[in-house]
């Protein structure tokens, strides 16, 4: 019954390779009828090309006759009735009985693994082929990487170098202008014209939007090149924002006042001046710049549990909704700005400069009405 029903082939040979039994499964494989090859020589199993050659192979077998398996590692054929061709793995099995030398050979069809190994190897190699694909394209992403960030490391020196030339060559003609306009006014304020004071006013807040535009430009690049560092010291924050406003009120539109009020008793903290100053001087006149004559400003501070508050408010022309996320960002201007001189770099710098002492900004803002709210630690460690 076992041979009867093994899925394999099973064979059994004489010395002289005649087939004396077989299972079924071994007719099926060579598309033979039950009992169709008993009595032929083994050979009839095998192409044509190799049959003389097994001859002698099977002969050499019978004389040191020993079990082993044929096939793996080599390429091994069987040949059908019809004479179609198939991969197969044999294992041989010497037994002697009654005296009589007999081989049994166990016979494996291989087709179906060869496939599978065939496609396994087709896969294989169109996986390492993608991958090869891939990493080629991952080495030139990078050479490109590579390139684009020293053409990147080489336009930013260009452009330390273009801003540092730019912000020094500029200031020197500015404080020549700013000087020659002090002279001029001087010369001519016994003379008691106003048409001349009128413009020596215009030329000097000229003077002073282009101070303050390179004074921006030059801030940012020194906070992107990490060469500004925080210096605390004591400062007397009521009597900074007066000094502050006595140089704002000259940027005043007709009509515009700048009210200042701080709550509390204490007033001392632990801060970097300037950076302080830079904050509280950009947005009081951000403050001036976007509201119209005959509207007040106003500045407010107080130092409440350890925390300087600042806030300013004025009754302008609003952030546009659709522009407040953006509004911190580099060179950023409202939708309803485009015409007023600017930038866009001061909300920007103030955001960086409170970042460098551990604080931060927030606002709420409709048309007529825009409150900047600052908070900072009272005392700065760093």
């Amino acid at each position: 019954m076992l041979f009867t029903t093994a899925a394999e082939g099973l064979v059994v040979v004489d010395p002289d390779g005649a087939i004396l039994m077989h299972n079924p499964r071994l007719s099926e494989m060579f598309g033979y009828v039950e009992g169709e090859l008993l009595g032929q020589r083994v050979e009839v199993l095998l192409p044509d090309a190799m049959r003389s050659r097994h001859v002698q192979h099977r002969a050499s077998y019978h004389q040191r006759p020993v079990q082993r398996s044929m096939g793996i590692g080599m390429d091994l054929r069987g040949r059908r009735k019809d004479g179609g061709v198939f991969p197969v793995e044999i294992s041989l099995k010497h037994f002697v009985l009654d005296g009589q030398s007999y081989v049994m050979g166990l016979v494996t069809d291989i087709t179906l693994r060869q496939r599978a190994e065939a496609e396994l190897q087709r896969t294989n190699q169109e996986l390492e082929d993608r991958v090869n694909q891939r990493t080629a394209q991952l080495q030139e992403a990078e050479r490109s990487v590579r390139e684009a960030l020293e053409k990147e490391r080489e336009l930013h020196g260009l452009k330390s170098r273009f801003v540092a030339m730019a912000s020094h060559e500029f200031r020197t003609p500015l404080s020549t202008i700013m000087s020659s306009v002090d002279l001029l006014a001087r010369y001519t304020e016994a003379q008691g014209d106003d048409r001349v004071g009128k413009h020596v006013t215009r030329i000097r807040g000229k003077v002073r939007e282009m101070t303050a535009m390179l004074n921006e430009f030059l801030s940012l690049e020194r906070i992107e090149q990490g060469q500004v560092l925080c210096q605390p010291m004591e400062i007397d924050v009521v009597h900074l924002c007066i000094e502050l406003i006595e140089e704002l009120r000259a940027l005043t539109k007709s009509g515009q006042t700048i009210n200042y009020d701080h709550d509390g008793e204490e007033r001392s903290v632990m801060l970097d001046r300037q950076m302080l100053s830079n904050v509280i001087t950009n947005l009081v006149t951000n403050a001036v710049k976007y509201s119209p004559e005959n509207k007040p400003i106003s500045l407010r501070t107080s130092i409440i549990a350890g925390r300087l508050h600042i806030t300013t408010t004025d009754e302008g022309m609003g952030i546009p909704e659709e522009d407040q996320q953006h509004l911190f960002e580099r060179f950023f201007r409202g939708s309803n700005a485009t015409t007023i001189q600017g930038t866009g770099l001061g909300l920007n710098l103030v955001k960086r400069y409170l970042e460098l002492m551990q604080g931060s900004i927030g606002f709420t803002s409709v048309p007529g009405h825009t409150v900047f709210q600052v908070e900072l630690p009272q005392h700065l460690t760093v």
